[in-house]
């Protein structure tokens, strides 16, 4: 399995992602780009109906809630079921109430709480798009080329969210109160209908490499209440919790998101004048473009950074580099301000891709789901209280020191926090018991290339994922692009031990 995954290493850009990838890639590019235009659209929508803080701020707990609420159920159904018919209807399900909410604004009969309840319904619906995006992929691409695959999705992501979507946003709603709902209407209805291609591209992916997964089993052969759903996510629940590493890294993700919030709460009113920056409104527009070309710029190096500097050093000194980004911005210079988000967009693409591929080929795919909803959930869930933290920090103690509390977080972090330490073991059993969803069939065949202009996404280099020994014999699954012998070097074996031991403990709980 290793061989085979160096020998595609060693032959970069001859393979290249496929047909199946790209219909699944422009299905999630029209709905990036639908959610950019969308996200622009409901504030404006709000303050159109209402001048009121209080109405603008119960619209945007409504975009935001989603994340606590829906992001659990979300991985439990697209373990259940399988991923790509979870993310079509949930897209089917949101575009009938965005045209309802594009007619109403265009009639100019939009009530503010019609607002705030459809905006909570299309959240979430996102919510199940967006979980079961990252369940698919898997099922789509040799483990590989995980790296290339979340490298190019990740970028082309960027580029929708951060730059186009809300400039297009701005532009169609300022055509008319309905303008933006109709445009993202138009590209709910390309998702719909390229998500209802996939099926027919999944089984050709399925025939060229080894790694198809098992259809999840049907609701019919479950019980459908909420206890069986309390049930599947406590398995999946279990087994994030005897998995330190993937703990150790949700821990750190979470602080970076918090102080994240925190900063780009802020940096309005530390940027643009009177704030110490003295930069006109456009000119803050600019600055924050920063952000994305960094990343933007990184998708098609990453599989070059992440094969020259492993993704062992990537997981365990990005957090803590993005602190120091965040330091940076407390400087009173708009180069040095400008510098830090371009280097912060830049190295949490090159994290985000090592990261997201890493979870992706170590989790198994019965349980993939649930795991990545949990880790999702506690990563995600923090950025609200970094806005509030923010404010709060910003009126006792001053703007600046937003800023330096930001950067400070992950470094204490890294510095509290033992690293994730990847290395080349088996992926730790499954627990048992009638509510699993479905078996591993096994490793992908992963001579074709993980590294080319898209970049790399999953753990390469000198370090392998960590995990447990399976049973003898059974199939084992790698992250990313691995350039490691199968063999465990001597002194790692101890803590190769202990891994095993946390691995059974989660499996019998």
């Amino acid at each position: 399995m290793l061989s085979a995954i160096r020998r595609g290493r060693d032959t970069p850009g001859k393979e290249r992602l496929g047909s199946p990838f790209r219909l699944f890639q422009s299905a999630v590019v029209s709905s990036d780009l639908a959610d950019g235009i969308y996200k622009i659209a409901v504030p404006l929508l709000a303050l159109g109906i209402s001048r009121s803080a209080v109405a603008v701020g119960a619209v945007g707990l409504a975009v935001r809630l989603p994340w606590l609420i829906a992001t659990l159920p979300a991985g439990v159904l697209a373990d259940r079921y399988p991923p790509r018919s979870v993310m079509r209807w949930a897209s089917a399900v949101r575009l009938p109430l965005v045209a309802v909410m594009c007619a109403l604004a265009a009639t100019g009969r939009l009530p503010l709480w019609a607002l705030v309840v459809t905006a909570f319904l299309i959240g979430c619906a996102g919510i199940f798009v967006d979980v079961a995006a990252q369940s698919q992929l898997p099922r789509l691409v040799p483990v590989g080329q995980l790296s290339k695959a979340n490298a190019s999705l990740q970028s082309t992501q960027m580029f929708l969210a951060q730059l186009i979507g809300p400039a297009l946003g701005g532009y169609v709603v300022a055509l008319g109160s309905g303008g933006g709902l109709a445009a993202v209407v138009a590209l709910y209805v390309v998702t719909v209908w390229a998500l209802g291609l996939l099926p027919a591209a999944v089984q050709q992916a399925a025939a060229s490499h080894a790694r198809p997964a098992p259809e999840p089993a049907r609701a019919g052969g479950r019980r459908s209440s909420l206890g069986s759903l309390v049930a599947e996510l406590g398995e999946g629940l279990r087994y994030f919790r005897g998995r330190g590493d993937l703990a150790r890294l949700a821990t750190a993700a979470a602080v970076n998101n918090l102080s994240y919030s925190m900063c780009l709460t802020m940096l309005p009113l530390w940027a643009v004048r009177p704030g110490r920056l003295g930069l006109s409104e456009t000119g803050y527009g600019l600055l924050l473009t920063c952000l994305a070309v960094g990343s933007i710029l990184a998708g098609p190096v990453t599989g070059r950074i992440l094969k020259a500097v492993g993704d062992g050093p990537v997981m365990r000194f990005g957090a803590p580099l993005l602190g120091v980004c965040f330091l940076a911005l407390a400087v009173p210079a708009v180069p040095v301000v400008a510098l830090g988000l371009f280097v912060y967009g830049l190295v949490s693409m090159v994290w985000n891709v090592a990261v997201v591929s890493y979870r992706q080929a170590t989790i198994p795919l019965p349980l993939f789901g649930r795991v990545n909803a949990a880790y999702r959930w506690l990563t995600w869930g923090v950025i609200p209280f970094g806005s509030l933290f923010g404010g709060t920090l910003a009126a006792t103690a001053g703007t600046a020191w937003v800023f330096l509390t930001a950067g400070a977080l992950p470094l204490v972090a890294a510095a509290l926090l033992p690293p994730p330490r990847p290395r080349a073991q088996h992926e730790p059993p499954l627990p048992e018991g009638p509510e699993r969803s479905g078996e591993d069939t096994g490793p992908a065949d992963a001579s074709t290339d993980a590294d080319g202009p898209s970049g790399a996404d999953g753990p390469p280099g000198a370090d392998a994922p960590p995990g447990a020994d399976r049973p003898t014999g059974a199939p084992t699954r790698t992250a990313g692009a691995l350039t490691r012998t199968a063999d465990a070097p001597d002194e790692t074996s101890d803590a190769a031990s202990a891994d095993r031991a946390d691995a059974s403990r989660a499996a019998r709980d």
